[in-house]
This record gives C-alpha cells, structure tokens and sequence, in this order.
C-alpha cells in the first residue's frame, strides 16, 4: 500500500490544505479535497473528509467526478448550506463567514454518501483506515490512520500554534488531543498544513513544540491582563493571538481572536494566573513557564 502527501498550493496555508493519497491495487482513496488544484490525476474509490473546515472542502466539486463515494464524519449530516455552517462557524456573524467563504471560492458544501461515527474504520474495497476523533479543534475532527501511517490533519504542527476559535473548539482537549497524537506509534506523521511528512521523533518533538505554542497564546493573552478587569472582545486586536488582522477581513478574524481569548481565560484561572470578576478578567501573579514547560515535558515523554 502507498501513502502520499498531496501538497496543497501555498505551502498548503490557508485557504488550502494538504490532501492525503491512499493507494493499493488500483484503489485509491483520498482524503480531502483542499489540495485542489493540485488534485492528484485519474478516479477515486472513495473521499474522505476528516470535517467541513472551508479549507478542507474548496475543490469538492473539482474532486466529485473522479469518486465513487464521499465519506464524511456524522456530526457533518446536520450541514447542507454554506449558511448552515456559517451559523456555526460564526454565529451572528454569518454575512462575514459567508463573504470569506466566497473570497476563497467556496461555493456549496459537499455532497456525502455516507457518514462515519470518528473512531471506527472505514474499509472500501479491502482497504481499511482507522480514524481518530480528535475533537478539540471542532467536533467533527477526525485524524486518520493507515498503513503506518498517521495524519494529523489540522493537529498541523505549523507555527502559529493551534487553531481553537470556533464556538464547539475547546483549547483545553486540543492538548489533550495533542498528547493523544504523540501515544499513538506509527513510522510516519503528516498533516494538513505542513509540507513533509516525519518519522516518529520528529512527530513527537514537533507535537511538543505545538503544544507548547497553546501555553504561549495564553501567554500573550495574561501579559495583556491588568488589576482592570478586561473583557475577550476588548482585548482582541492586540496582537496576543493574531499578528495582524487580513484586511476587509477584519471583523471576522477579530470574532475569532475573541472566541480564542475567551477559552483561554478560564484555563488561565485554573492556573492561577487569572480572576474572574463580574466586570471582567484580572491579572494573578503566576508561573506560565512551568505550566509550558510541563506540557512540553509531558508530550515529548512520548517519544
């Protein structure tokens, strides 16, 4: 059986992604489309979508007349609009949601012929994948295992560190998803937005680098904390998360700094490091550097 990455255009950031190409005796198998253009020639047996992120379904309409089968996870059944992801992507702010899904050309959600309960294996036509709920970055998200290999999909060691900013996202079981990662044993990792694909060490370093990354947004967010109680949506925009804001996408990216910061701040309490009054947040005096440290020990004991 052959594993390969399908590298997405850009450097496979966003609005793109890697796909990944499962083939064995003139099966093939692909997992999700936001590769397109760069969509592999010739037919599929089956796709699989591991969740309806934008950047993983733009191409679906380049990618349905070379399937068989489109397979996605169950919590999916429940979206069949573009507005219907936008109300849960960014409620009240759907016309937003919606002008960045078009700027991306993204024009209508996938067509699925069957759902999947994340957890279970796939098998079509002889060819079995294990896949992995991993719910933190949104309910739906499902890593994938096979023949060795495992991707990681938006567990996506890229430096900006993980993505948690919609409203069912939790940064607390993304590191708990992230230690997950780092147990399971396979000869090689890739992602979904990260070019390359690595042995088992370089996984697990890079997983504790990532995990790591979380502890230093909640940084950035502490250091912004003051005797003053603050509100998320006031402190976003200051650059603790986002370094900048894309422009005429400004208020979007400022709803999901907010979402971001707001998760954090209870995580920042549990630490110590964080008050929560009825006017707003306040500063504790704590130790972050532990708090990172022990993560990054904790994942990287894995390896």
């Amino acid at each position: 059986m052959k594993v390969s990455l399908v590298e997405g255009p850009g450097n496979a950031k966003f609005p793109f992604s890697n796909c990944l190409l499962v083939e064995t005796h003139g099966v093939r198998i692909l997992v999700d489309t936001g590769c397109s253009p760069n969509l592999p020639p010739g037919e599929f047996k089956a796709i699989v979508y591991t969740h309806f992120h934008p950047d993983h379904i733009r191409g679906f309409s380049d990618a349905y007349a070379k399937a068989e089968k489109v397979l996605a996870p169950i919590g999916e059944g429940s979206y069949k609009t573009l507005k219907d992801l936008a109300r849960r992507f960014a409620p009240g702010l759907e016309d937003k949601w919606l002008e960045m899904a078009s700027s991306i050309e993204l024009h209508g959600v996938p067509r699925v012929d069957e759902y999947y309960e994340p957890g279970e294996d796939l098998c079509v036509a002889g060819v079995c994948i294990k896949t992995i709920a991993a719910r933190g970055h949104l309910l739906t998200h499902t890593l994938i295992e096979v023949s060795d290999t495992i991707y990681l999909v938006d567990i996506d060691l890229t430096g900006f560190g993980p993505w948690y900013a919609n409203p069912e996202a939790s940064p607390a079981l993304f590191l708990a998803d992230i230690e997950m990662a780092a147990s399971l044993e396979a000869r090689s990792y890739a992602t979904a937005h990260k070019i390359g694909v690595f042995d088992r060490v370089q996984a697990v370093e890079m997983l504790a680098r990532y995990a790591a990354r979380l502890i230093e947004h909640a940084e950035a967010v502490y250091k912004l904390l003051g005797p003053k109680p603050s509100k998320p949506v006031e402190l976003a925009g200051r650059r603790a998360i986002y370094r900048r804001f894309v422009p005429g996408f400004e208020e979007i990216m400022r709803y999901f700094e907010a979402n971001m910061i707001e998760k954090l701040l209870p995580m920042l309490s549990l630490w110590g490091c964080s008050r929560q009054t009825r006017e707003g947040w306040v500063k504790r005096d704590c130790d972050l550097d532990a708090v990172k440290h022990d993560v990054y020990e904790r994942v990287k004991s894995f390896i």
